[in-house]
């Protein structure tokens, strides 16, 4: 990305200043060069699954995303069958982050080591909790302990979901600069046009 830009304000340095191009010329060149090397240098995102035999590193990526998929089940359940209307909006939202996260991430499994934390504790908590949950409702019990139980269940689901909104933005931070870099060139070439 570094590269690209240097490249894009060297090509317009030396057209404007040097050759004394008119500024709209040099700027759509510099912002094609630009955009030429950053797609050409870009690295690919995507890993290549080997297929069969797994390798180990491979094997343990298969294994969290078939954790995540029976967790994302719990979650799914809550979502419909829980009694409590706020349980089961907020376990619906879990499970929408929950996915989208997942997509994500099998499109760009080389990520997966990035959200360790987001399978193995935050996932797997939601989960947990939902599951016990949904077990306490069935029992039909309305002791004072198992309703206090339930609403601090409630109670935390906003902080999960803040929990998976967090993860999945760090999974994206590379995206997000690559965004910021974009739009920092083009105002920048704008800018320089404006004061042609």
């Amino acid at each position: 990305m570094l590269f690209s830009v240097g490249a894009a304000a060297a090509v317009f340095l030396a057209l404007f200043f040097g050759l004394q191009w008119h500024i709209a010329l040099c700027t759509v060149l510099a912002v094609g060069v630009y955009f030429g090397l950053f797609l050409l240098l870009k690295p690919t995102r995507r890993l290549k699954w080997s297929g069969t035999p797994f390798a180990p590193e491979e094997e343990k990526v298969e294994q969290l995303f078939e954790e995540a998929a029976d967790d994302m089940r719990v979650l799914k359940e809550a979502a419909s069958t829980a009694k409590s209307p706020g349980m089961r909006k907020q376990a619906g939202t879990l499970y929408q982050t929950g996915a989208r996260i997942l997509h994500y991430l099998m499109e760009n499994p080389e990520k997966t080591a990035q959200a360790r934390r987001f399978f193995t504790y935050y996932l797997d908590t939601a989960a947990r909790l939902l599951a016990r949950a949904l077990e306490f409702e069935r029992t039909g019990l309305r002791s004072r302990e198992v309703t206090d139980v339930l609403q601090k269940t409630e109670a935390v689901l906003p902080v999960l979901q803040e929990a998976f909104e967090r993860q999945f933005t760090n999974l994206m931070h590379g995206e997000l600069m690559d965004v910021e870099a974009d739009i920092s060139v083009l105002e920048s070439m704008i800018h320089m046009e404006d004061k042609g």
